[in-house]
């Protein structure tokens, strides 16, 4: 049976290069960065066609190679090591594995006439740049079914659409691009990434952005792009900085779409590092005439930060902790602290009663006294219960001022609006699994789940459907992410893409700490002691993570630093 794949690549980064019979090399692991250097021209490997007397096995190898190549520039000489037949139906566009570190060996069975690679998987793209991260020890069987010519020289007769990349290579040949769509209220950017050829990597962003976003996020996010829009011109071309797209007149929508429209392209093509401004235009006019519309980033919380110490709420700035004097005292049992976007709210969970809120540190980190200076608690914190339950998750805000939650033994999810009730969404999605954690993402299009089933966790990231005022309407489809990721306790954004979460202890003194990318993927970190809670402001960085021992632990660079100590939690917005 034949299988999809797309851009299939095979080689080291510095040769891209295989060995004639034996095994496919690998490099060491990817190493982090704080940035994305892209070379002035993009790489085009030297590759060479078959050789006469090769071998089964060495012509399977030269066309991985080729294959690699090809993704640089084009898949001519890749083409030679197929039968013409082979040749003319391949198509390399339609998947990409990427394999994970390891030697690999080609397998040649002369009797069913096929030389057969087991490849460890570290994710795959579709054609469109979707990546689904792989788990550990996620093995893809690629079979290639081989004949001789009437020369005797040994071509591929059969295989598998695509094409195949090691996962040092990948990011060299690709790049992650994020497709910029609107929350429904057209305030704030919802950023979706694809990753795709750094080969004309313009016309391929503009190509995917027009086309749409993925099935599991359209009800969350909106386009101005109509069903019928297309490329004028099959590329989009940068000269001077300038990237130019054409559009079909049926591209064309309201005033409103089409301003919409020129917003998504420009972010989007924006992103991209030889890209300083963007001409849209439809039948060489210029696509928005009056209408405007500008999209913000999705929200970074402030730098302050709320905090539960001895039992009462205060604020941290990074440097000092301070509460205010004489009030602010929670119940003994509360837990799950959360802090609105604004900072005149925060929330958290009183066992039995419910999520309850209060704007006591809404009086601002100047009017609090540090927490060693406080005097005696002479007043309980002024607090509302705005969704009942027995033993409900620690809560989520969204950018709306929305308040989310979830019991821990499933069913719907559970949001306070602040107009009345509590609404009740996703009925069947959590039912009968034993829920972890939640997470609103910062545009507040999609919320992260962290659940058990069966004793196996699992990160999901389900759409939220919203109406044109950001009231949210249901619940999407969940999709799995952060594959390979073991039982967690907690969970938070670090960024629009990024979801952190705090593993249990492994040996009783530390706890995995996994970063797992929305389309992209995961990452694993170690803590210094057992962890309670994760709480990030932006990025890697400001990871903070709260221990069972009331020690705060902050990332400082590759390590962690000791920043408070005898706290119950932290939490930035979010």
């Amino acid at each position: 049976m034949r299988h999809a794949m797309r851009y299939v690549a095979l080689g080291t980064a510095a040769a891209l290069v295989l060995g004639a019979c034996s095994s496919i090399p690998t490099d060491g692991p990817v190493q982090e960065g704080d940035a994305d250097v892209d070379p002035v021209e993009p790489f085009e490997p030297i590759v060479q066609g078959p050789g006469a007397t090769d071998g089964p096995a060495a012509i399977v190898t030269g066309f991985l190679t080729a294959a690699a190549g090809g993704v640089a520039s084009d898949f001519t000489v890749a083409r030679e090591f197929l039968t013409p037949e082979a040749a003319a139906t391949w198509d390399p566009s339609a998947r990409t594995l990427v394999y994970d570190s390891g030697a690999v060996a080609p397998e040649w069975d002369e009797n069913a006439g096929t030389v057969t690679y087991e490849v460890p998987l570290a994710a795959s793209v579709d054609d469109s740049g979707r990546l689904t991260d792989a788990a550990d020890e996620t093995v893809e069987r690629v079979e290639f079914e081989m004949e001789q010519d009437d020369d005797g020289q040994w071509r591929i007769a059969s295989l598998a659409d695509g094409v195949v990349v090691s996962e040092a290579n990948f990011t060299g040949f690709f790049r992650a691009v994020q497709l910029v769509f609107a929350t429904p209220d057209l305030t704030t950017a919802a950023p979706e990434p694809r990753w795709l050829p750094r080969v004309n990597a313009a016309t391929a962003a503009a190509r995917e952005l027009i086309e749409g976003p993925s099935p599991w996020l359209a009800d969350a996010v909106v386009t101005g792009f109509p069903a019928t829009a297309a490329l004028a011109v099959e590329s989009v071309l940068v000269e001077g900085g300038v990237a130019t797209v054409d559009l079909t007149a049926q591209s064309a929508g309201t005033p409103q779409e089409r301003a919409l429209a020129e917003e998504q392209l420009t972010m989007t093509l924006g992103s991209l590092p030889d890209v300083t401004d963007v001409d849209v235009r439809i039948g060489g006019l210029p696509i928005a005439a009056d209408d405007e519309v500008e999209l913000e980033q999705p929200p970074v919380p402030e730098a302050t930060a709320a905090v539960l110490v001895n039992d009462r709420l205060g604020l941290w700035d990074g440097d000092d902790l301070v509460v205010p004097d004489g009030t602010g005292a929670v119940a003994a049992d509360a837990y799950g602290l959360a802090l609105s976007y604004d900072g005149t709210e925060a929330a958290f969970v009183t066992d039995g009663v419910g999520v309850q809120t209060t704007t006591v540190l809404s009086v601002g980190f100047d009017a609090m006294v540090p927490v060693e200076q406080a005097g005696d608690l002479t007043a309980p914190v002024d607090a509302a219960t705005v969704i009942e339950g027995s033993n409900l998750l620690p809560p989520s805000y969204d950018r709306y001022g929305d308040l989310w939650t979830v019991e821990r033994a499933g069913g719907p999810l559970l949001v306070d609006t602040g107009q009345g009730e509590p609404l009740s969404l996703g009925d069947t999605w959590l039912t009968g699994r034993s829920v972890l954690s939640l997470a609103v993402s910062r545009d507040g299009s999609r919320i992260a789940v962290l659940s058990k089933a069966g004793g196996q966790a699992s990160l999901e990231v389900a759409a939220i459907v919203r109406d044109a005022e950001g009231v949210p309407t249901g619940i999407g489809e969940p999709l799995g992410v952060g594959a390979g990721i073991g039982s967690g306790v907690d969970i938070a954004w670090t960024d629009a893409l990024t979801v952190a979460v705090l593993g249990e202890p492994v040996d009783g003194t530390a706890s995995p700490l996994w970063l797992a990318s929305v389309g992209g993927f995961t990452t694993a970190l170690v803590t210094l002691r057992n962890g309670n809670t994760v709480t990030a402001r932006s990025g890697e960085s400001s990871l903070v993570v709260v221990g069972e021992d009331g020690t705060v632990e902050e990332r400082a660079g590759t390590s962690w630093a000791t920043v408070l100590e005898g706290v119950e939690d932290v939490a930035y917005a979010g």
